[in-house]
């Protein structure tokens, strides 16, 4: 069956059932397609060797994109072709080195500590908020060099922005998301002044250091630190968030999670995997593009569905089990995308998910959800709201 006799939707972004569990249609697309022509005006490529060879793929650009109310993204590395994408990527990636995330992790598991000596005086805590939140918002402050100053307003607004960011965005998100970029310009604008005049020895001071030898713009520093700001958090709470809630109905993967810390990292690979933060990445296609015999034209959208692809059978069999032993899987998994704009933070994410996890299955290894999970997923972003659990 070609793109072009189909006639449902067989990605209907705007739906609740949808965006809750968005896995069994990827299902019917992916079987049915490997192109998927949406009727919002959008291409998704649905399998996983397409999806892998597309991020790749130099005909494509994110520059070109518009981002809309976003666009201050196109000042940083998310939103740049090459040579730009390779200058300001060079200038925070040697600040992800394994050397460096083993710095960066000693405050993660500071933070983790104190979370969970206060839980166990309480009985139990949101691993949402108290946790997962504390953690990665907390850790990126500390690289940054700055406060945790209106922390829980941040990750708010960063949830407004990521509203907007999507094929079903509605009126309301847009207006929503308007008003959190103009809040985070102001409150990132605020950390570049408060650093000026407190220079230390930060990733963004880094930044102002650049700046002064004209290797970086300020709307390159303000942009920067935004998407460090909205990523280092959202997807990486996601990923602890998701890792608790997986383990507390797995009682033997659990332990193997608290009693064999050899086996964590793909374990890690596996909830990445089975549920990945971010579904898909957006691109414009600049020629066009075979994709497994169908053509992706030139001037069109596309968006490399790498939630799709990390249920797809032809890599991953039985898809939606959860299993850490599948070959290659750290390789294979693409939740942190590929090529030019994978993700060079996901040393960062993979210690800090190994570090809180891990450090609540060791103190409480009979922990277990203690009220209903929350959630406010989009078919773009997975994000639990609140993940209550109690100690045993």
């Amino acid at each position: 069956m070609t793109i072009h006799e189909m006639n449902a939707d067989l990605l209907p972004f705007a739906d609740p059932g949808f965006q809750h569990d968005p896995y069994p249609f990827y299902r019917v697309a992916r079987d049915l397609t490997p192109l998927y022509e949406s009727p919002i005006g959008v291409f998704a490529v649905m399998r996983h060797r397409d999806v892998a060879d597309l991020l790749r793929d130099r005909r494509l650009s994110a520059a070109q994109l518009d981002f809309g109310i976003a666009n201050i993204f196109h000042d940083s590395v998310l939103g740049m072709d090459s040579p730009d994408h390779g200058r300001l990527r060079r200038m925070s990636a040697k600040w992800f080195t394994p050397d460096r995330i083993s710095e960066w992790i000693v405050e993660t598991r500071r933070i983790v500590d104190n979370a969970l000596d206060e839980g166990e005086a309480a009985g139990g805590l949101d691993a949402c908020q108290d946790l997962s939140f504390a953690a990665t918002f907390g850790t990126m402050a500390y690289i940054l060099g700055v406060g945790t100053h209106d922390a829980a307003e941040c990750r708010q607004k960063v949830i407004d922005m990521g509203r907007a960011l999507r094929p079903a965005a509605t009126d309301a998100d847009v207006a929503g998301a308007e008003e959190a970029f103009s809040w985070y310009v102001e409150y990132i604008r605020d950390l570049i002044v408060f650093k000026r005049r407190h220079p230390g020895e930060s990733l963004l001071d880094s930044f102002i250091a650049a700046q002064g030898a004209g290797e970086m713009s300020e709307d390159e520093i303000m942009a920067t630190v935004t998407l460090f700001y909205a990523v280092g958090h959202l997807d990486n709470s996601f990923l602890i968030q998701n890792g608790i809630m997986l383990l507390a109905g797995m009682p033997v993967e659990r332990e193997l999670f608290r009693s064999q810390p050899e086996v964590r990292n793909d374990m890690i690979s596996e909830v990445l995997r089975i549920d990945t933060p971010e579904q898909f990445v957006t691109r414009f296609v600049l020629e066009d593009i075979d994709i497994s015999g169908e053509t992706l034209p030139a001037g069109s959208i596309v968006l490399g569905m790498i939630g799709s692809a990390n249920r797809d059978d032809r890599v991953f069999p039985d898809p939606d089990a959860f299993d850490h032993t599948r070959p290659e899987l750290t390789r294979l998994q693409m939740a942190f995308g590929a090529g030019q704009h994978g993700c060079h933070g996901q040393l960062l994410a993979r210690a800090q998910a190994e570090c809180a996890i891990g450090g609540l299955v060791e103190r409480f290894p009979e922990y277990r959800i203690s009220g209903p999970v929350t959630h406010h997923h989009t078919e773009f972003i997975r994000n639990i709201s609140t993940l209550p659990i109690e100690f045993h």
